[in-house]
């Protein structure tokens, strides 16, 4: 049965009868040997030869806006997870901007996560299937060979996604998606707009995703575990804005269903800005959280943090803020410890008044120090100031 608490389409139990996610052998592809081969000496080739500022920020704005509202919002937290509902028509768009990012047609890439995401959750799986070799070893095997299973595992695709017409379009079609942009980019710049907007695009986009998957499975900061599991995920904090959000992968690991990835202060997700934006204009309804999802046996916390939608949920904001504050009262001092390459204690001094005590510290984040509970990034800098009046 499906794990609870995610939104799974593969045969759960680790039954034999159901297939073998261990016995499996890498063989070379020439497809995407072929794909992300051409795109990438196009890139550096033609991308050297008609480089220039403004086919340097369209590669940006592209590379950007396919990455949020394709491979974040339409391929993973929509297609994937269902996270959350929109019409129709959003739901397509979004899912062939996910097409545009250049890794595989809708389908194949469902059918690809699932298979991961269950092996990953057995007690062992096959090295591809966790990253679990070099980095070098590891680019190779994933960018360029496909694995093939002795007896791979049913992956059980909804109706309503396999049989949709569009998807099964897209899926026959998703290499040639990518001459419609081309042809609009070539009569808007020419062969500069070509190379920057779509080679070069797909090329960043495709190898991006093979290295933030290798660090999210490899290195990284961890909130909870899942027992049992062969891997767990791990969160890649400074690539959070460059990957949507995507890279709070250890969040994920543990709400899968959940359409926001960066739960706790200071976990930067532009994936769910948005739909808190799409939701502002009434475009998005049913945004899932991790509240909303089934209690999961088998994960197990590491800290003590707690979510902040969480807090906002069990108090709301007010809630929250006068609680931080009331705390806050009744102490009769703070400490305040700043990454000492990037903000002067004096400077905190002089903005927090003479209750907080302001000192350097070896901590990535500015750190707020109350009594024995810790506050960490912007909250904690926002109740140091709330501080100076009490």
């Amino acid at each position: 049965m499906p794990q609870p608490g995610s939104r799974h389409r593969t045969i759960a139990p680790h039954d034999a009868h159901q297939g073998d996610v261990m016995t499996g052998r890498v063989t070379w592809s020439p497809l995407k040997s072929i794909w992300l081969g051409s795109m990438a000496t196009v890139a550096l080739v033609g991308g050297t030869l008609t480089f220039s500022w403004s086919a340097l920020l369209l590669f940006v704005l592209a590379t950007g806006t396919v990455l949020l509202f394709g491979h974040s919002l339409g391929s993973h937290r929509k297609l994937i997870h269902d996270s959350f509902d929109c019409p129709k028509w959003l739901e397509y768009l979004l899912v062939y901007l996910g097409v545009q990012v250049g890794l595989s047609g809708p389908l194949g890439l469902l059918r690809q996560h699932d298979l991961r995401d269950y092996a990953q959750r057995q007690p062992d799986c096959h090295p591809y299937l966790r990253h679990g070799r070099s980095l070098l070893a590891d680019g190779w095997w994933q960018l360029f060979c496909e694995l093939q299973l002795e007896r791979p595992p049913r992956i059980a695709v909804p109706g309503a996604v396999a049989g949709d017409r569009f998807y099964r379009f897209l899926e026959r079609t998703w290499m040639l998606q990518q001459l419609p942009p081309a042809l609009l980019l070539y009569l808007a710049g020419g062969w500069a707009f070509v190379v920057w907007g779509v080679c070069a695009r797909i090329t960043a986009g495709v190898t991006g995703h093979w290295l933030i998957g290798y660090f999210a499975h490899n290195a990284g900061g961890m909130h909870h575990v899942v027992d049992g599991a062969a891997v767990q995920g791990r969160n890649i904090g400074w690539t959070s804005l460059l990957t949507m959000g995507e890279s709070w992968h250890n969040n994920h690991h543990a709400f899968p269903g959940s359409a926001k990835l960066g739960l706790f202060a200071g976990e930067w997700d532009p994936g769910w800005w948005m739909l808190l934006c799409l939701r502002k204009a009434g475009i998005v309804t049913r945004l899932t959280l991790p509240n909303d999802l089934g209690t999961r046996p088998e994960l197990r916390a590491l800290d003590g943090n707690v979510g902040v939608e969480s807090m906002r949920q069990a108090t709301g904001w007010a809630g929250t803020w006068s609680a931080a504050r009331a705390i806050i009262a009744s102490q009769p001092a703070l400490r305040l410890q700043a990454p000492g390459a990037h903000i002067a204690p004096g400077r905190l001094a002089r903005w927090c008044g003479p209750r907080v005590a302001c000192r350097p510290g070896a901590a990535a984040r500015l750190e707020l120090l109350v009594d024995t509970t810790v506050v960490r990034g912007l909250p904690a800098f926002l109740l140091g100031l709330a501080a100076r009046g009490r």
